[in-house]
C-alpha cells in the first residue's frame, strides 16, 4: 500500500512537468496536440476537434496544409488547404483560419465556416 501511494505521489508531481515539456507548434505558439471547444470539453463530438501539429493544422479526418501565416499581435491568420483523408491536394478546399492565442494551451478559432470558439488543449 505504501509503495502504491508513493508511486501515485511521485507521478502526480511528475506529470505537470511532463505536460509542460510538450513542444509548441512551429506555426502558432500553442502546444501541439488536440483541442476541443471549452464549452463541450474533450468529450465533445469528434468533429469539434482541431489538431495543431508542428507545421500544420487538422480537423477530424481532414489535414490542413498551411500555405502561409500572417502574425498580427496575438492573432495568426493562416491560409489553409483542407484535404480530406484519401483525397489529393487538387481536391482540397482553400480557407482562411484565424487563431487568437489566449495562452499556450488555449486559443480562439474561427474560419469562413465557423464563428469564434474558445478551444482548449486536451492532451
Amino acid at each position: 500500500m505504501n509503495k502504491t501511494f508513493a508511486a501515485l505521489a511521485f507521478f502526480s508531481v511528475l506529470l505537470p512537468g511532463i505536460a509542460s515539456a510538450q513542444s509548441p507548434s512551429s506555426i502558432v505558439p500553442v502546444l501541439t496536440g488536440a483541442y476541443a471547444p471549452a464549452e463541450g470539453g474533450c468529450d465533445a463530438a469528434a468533429a469539434a476537434f482541431i489538431y495543431i501539429e508542428n507545421s500544420g493544422i487538422g480537423a477530424n479526418k481532414t489535414t490542413g496544409k498551411v500555405t502561409s501565416v500572417k502574425h498580427e499581435g496575438k492573432s495568426y491568420v493562416l491560409d489553409v488547404l483542407w484535404i480530406e483523408a484519401g483525397a489529393t491536394e487538387a481536391d482540397g478546399d482553400r480557407d482562411t483560419v484565424r487563431i487568437e492565442v489566449k495562452d499556450d494551451r488555449s486559443f480562439y478559432f474561427s474560419n469562413s465556416a465557423s464563428k469564434k470558439t474558445l478551444m482548449r488543449w486536451c492532451n
